[in-house]
């Protein structure tokens, strides 16, 4: 037998939990390997280097098998789960996002990949849910590995091509398609889906963020280049706040899905066939999912994970790849009311309600993603009044790579109206 591959963390700083043991593993390895006969290594490593999540702790367990017949094997899982509340636990607590996303691996995303198969046309939409459960006050959702099949993600601070673009888009369409016919089948979906990064009867939480990251995001904007008229629009915490409400207001008359809420390529995995052709795509982090406009997806992964080149001059036609994908989705779950129009999507990206999901992109998402991977890359930090978190935001925020990016897009975007905030007084 070859030597396992040597075991390294890409976070040596994390802080592995107490109860996270290979004790913890014998139910899952009981469904999952039932050929197993002991576990002769349980090693845990973070998942992800800093800043490759913030809402929660995301975990890798190796665990060295000995089976039945006398042959080792090693198996490995991922395993999501809540902060500590001193460092962004209470905060994410208080919008139940992890709730949220045990709800969806346990109830809606088996039933949206049941649709398909039903319809003759079985997709994958999520890695395999082994285990949901609670240990110690902390929530937690253990993983198939997909690195194991050679899964991997994209690289956040470059973004990403076409080709990867268009994969993304297809599974973004086929995730609202069946939203849409399970609603129609099944009625709303829990109240817990009312909000996403803004939540109604916690607007406080969002004003509080907005104004710990004003003052940097402000100055910063002074060094971009700009013309100052652009930094004189910036919102003032009274637009800022009816933002954020706007965007928890759903038209009826529009057409609606249940959004991911947090869609970009950091939160997609992709696999690629023996020619290193892109092959297939699967979602992952479903803690911000709203029933809502699509066009809060299209604007966060537009925006975020295309490549530079690609922002702009595909904008438009991103937004028109993505309609005839949820089209034929549409169409393969036999979608009995009136389709949806092209000039309906494109319409909805500039619709009052979708302001927010664009402007909290380049004020928390984007500067992030470009950001090079450090150790504090981290919900606390960021959020931080401290001399600390003022030092990094405004690092993130004058980070030449971000500037080359937000002094053309910034201007885009206003001139596009996303950005006229008067509209909000």
């Amino acid at each position: 037998m070859s030597c396992p591959e040597k075991i390294e963390s890409p976070n040596e700083s994390l802080v592995i939990p107490k109860w996270l043991n290979k004790s913890k593993f014998e139910s899952v390895l009981a469904k999952d390997e039932p050929d197993y006969s002991k576990i002769t290594n349980f090693t845990a490593v973070a998942a992800v280097p800093p800043g490759g999540n913030f809402t929660s702790v995301m975990l890798r367990v190796y665990l060295d098998l000995e089976m039945k017949g006398g042959t080792q094997k090693r198996k490995s899982y991922v395993v999501k789960t809540t902060l500590d509340s001193d460092k962004g636990g209470k905060a994410v607590e208080e919008m139940r996002c992890f709730q949220k996303e045990q709800h969806m691996y346990s109830t809606y995303l088996p039933e949206f990949e049941k649709l398909y198969r039903e319809a003759g046309h079985p997709i994958q939409l999520m890695p395999k849910c082994l285990e949901i459960g609670e240990m110690e006050g902390k929530l937690y959702i253990i993983f198939e590995d997909l690195a194991a099949q050679n899964y991997v993600g994209a690289d956040r601070n470059k973004g990403v091509n076409m080709e990867h673009m268009r994969m993304s888009l297809r599974k973004l369409a086929e995730l609202h398609a069946a939203s849409v016919i399970y609603r129609e089948r099944h009625g709303p979906y829990h109240i817990d889906f009312d909000h996403g990064f803004a939540k109604k009867d916690n607007i406080q939480h969002s004003i509080r963020g907005f104004e710990v990251k004003a003052p940097e995001y402000k100055a910063a904007m002074k060094t971009w280049g700009m013309d100052e008229s652009y930094y004189k629009n910036f919102p003032t915490t009274e637009q800022y706040a009816k933002l954020c409400l706007e965007s928890l207001h759903v038209d009826s008359q529009d057409f609606n899905v249940l959004t991911h809420g947090d869609f970009s390529a950091s939160n997609i995995l992709y696999k690629y066939d023996e020619n290193g052709s892109l092959s297939e795509a699967l979602l992952l982090d479903f803690q911000i999912c709203k029933w809502g406009s699509p066009a809060q997806d299209l604007l966060m992964i537009i925006s975020i994970s295309a490549e530079n080149d690609l922002r702009y001059k595909e904008f438009d036609n991103f937004v028109r790849i993505y309609w005839e994908y949820l089209i034929d989705c549409l169409k393969v779950l036999k979608y009995e009311k009136p389709l949806p129009q092209l000039r309906d999507i494109q319409c909805s990206i500039y619709k009052k309600a979708n302001t927010f999901n664009i402007f909290f992109v380049v004020m928390n998402h984007l500067p992030g993603h470009l950001l090079p991977s450090c150790k504090e890359s981290n919900l606390h930090t960021i959020t931080s009044t401290e001399e600390a978190g003022k030092i990094f935001r405004l690092r993130a925020y004058t980070n030449p790579t971000f500037v080359k990016v937000i002094k053309e897009f910034y201007p885009f975007l206003c001139n596009r109206g996303l950005f006229n905030f008067e509209d909000f007084e």
